[in-house]
């Protein structure tokens, strides 16, 4: 997992389809339109621009994907990502390849944790199993972002 500021992405990336995501995410706004998916590059890059209401730990899922990257940033309002390593997780609904998901029992505090907030981004590889959509200091707001879908093997 990587977690920053967006314009610290050059820090970490310096190949096209890395260019392509973040000149992307630079575009956004609070204004910018929800939508299932916006093709950036085919099935190999592509958006998702969502809203919901965050939640607890009870209400969320843990989940890691196998065939995508997630690079998630909030346009509006913030939610916490809580991380674990995905090795000795317990699976909770087995690998998903329509929807490129597997859920995972969550074992009790989160290792790490981020606050996803307007103006920062959060990198999550395939390892990284996620929880995200969580309320931070347990006040629940609406949470506008978007997520960004890397395939694998353009990078890795």
């Amino acid at each position: 997992m990587i977690h920053d500021r967006l314009g610290n992405w050059p820090v970490y990336f310096h190949t096209a389809p890395w260019r392509c995501v973040f000149e992307y995410l630079g575009s956004l706004s609070e204004a910018s339109e929800e939508s299932a998916r916006i093709s950036l590059q085919g099935d190999d890059i592509y958006a998702i621009i969502m809203s919901y209401p965050t939640c607890t730990a009870e209400e969320s899922v843990l989940e890691a994907h196998d065939e995508y990257i997630d690079i998630q940033m909030s346009l509006v309002n913030s939610e916490r990502i809580d991380w674990f390593s995905r090795q000795p997780l317990e699976v909770k609904d087995p690998y998903d390849p329509d929807r490129d998901r597997t859920f995972y029992h969550r074992p009790g505090i989160a290792p790490a944790r981020v606050d996803n907030r307007p103006g920062f981004f959060t990198v999550l590889f395939p390892d990284d199993a996620h929880m995200p959509k969580l309320a931070i200091d347990d006040k629940p707001e609406v949470v506008k972002k978007v997520v960004v879908k890397l395939r694998r093997k353009l990078i890795l």
